[in-house]
């Protein structure tokens, strides 16, 4: 009983990082998703000028380099969690008194910007948490810029049903199932890829990650 409870903790700290295990939560998770991330910003081809969104950025440790692929880009992280929120403000601290960074907090279904905000918006290892995932790819095509690109990256379900936290409030989706989702939901795919990767799990075991990245428009 002890394990099932550690692993349903594991999991809801994923889904949504609070108070101190979310900080450490978040910080184990800069180290296991650190290249998988820095692979789906440079699929989004970022270049001076750009405004992107990062959703479910954690403590924004990647917002740095979002910043490297150009000048003048602008960089927006939007969480579920408030202490992310929080957090990644005083990581980010310089950056945001510079004007180039900002951090926002949404409910999950309503992302609070306008219309055709960003033309780059990126997501890693978000969308097994979706509640609705058809009403929250609707709001990333409201704010994505005409022409835009979005990038969506997960591990795939073959390899995430191994992990035995999933178990506990993770929809898992196989490579074709994602591509049809967002086909289905009015976006455009400009490219589909998949690779394994080896990381460490949230439960602190050496894994070879099957990794999938969709870019689309």
């Amino acid at each position: 009983m002890s394990e099932e409870i550690d692993f349903r903790a594991i999991a809801a700290q994923l889904a949504k990082p609070e108070g101190e295990a979310g900080i450490k939560t978040a910080a184990h998770m800069n180290v296991s998703n650190a290249d998988m991330t820095r692979y789906a910003v440079d699929l989004l081809k970022c270049k001076d000028g750009d405004g992107v969104l990062e959703i479910g950025p954690g403590n924004g440790r990647f917002a740095e380099y979002v910043l490297s692929k150009g000048t003048n880009i602008h960089y927006t992280g939007l969480d579920i969690s408030e202490t992310m929120v929080s957090t990644a403000r005083e990581i980010n601290s310089d950056y945001i008194a510079g004007g180039r960074v900002a951090f926002e907090w949404t409910d999950g279904t309503h992302y609070p910007f306008p219309d055709a905000k960003f033309n780059k918006i990126f997501t890693v290892n978000t969308l097994y948490f979706w509640k609705n995932p058809a009403i929250q790819l609707a709001e990333i095509r409201r704010i994505l810029e005409p022409g835009g690109t979005f990038c969506l990256a997960i591990a795939t379900k073959a390899f995430m049903e191994q992990l035995p936290f999933t178990a506990y409030g993770f929809t898992l989706y196989t490579f074709e199932e994602v591509q049809d989702l967002l086909v289905k939901n009015g976006f455009s795919l400009l490219n589909a890829t998949s690779r394994n990767h080896p990381t460490t799990s949230a439960a602190g075991q050496h894994v070879m990650r099957e990794e999938a990245f969709f870019v689309v428009k």
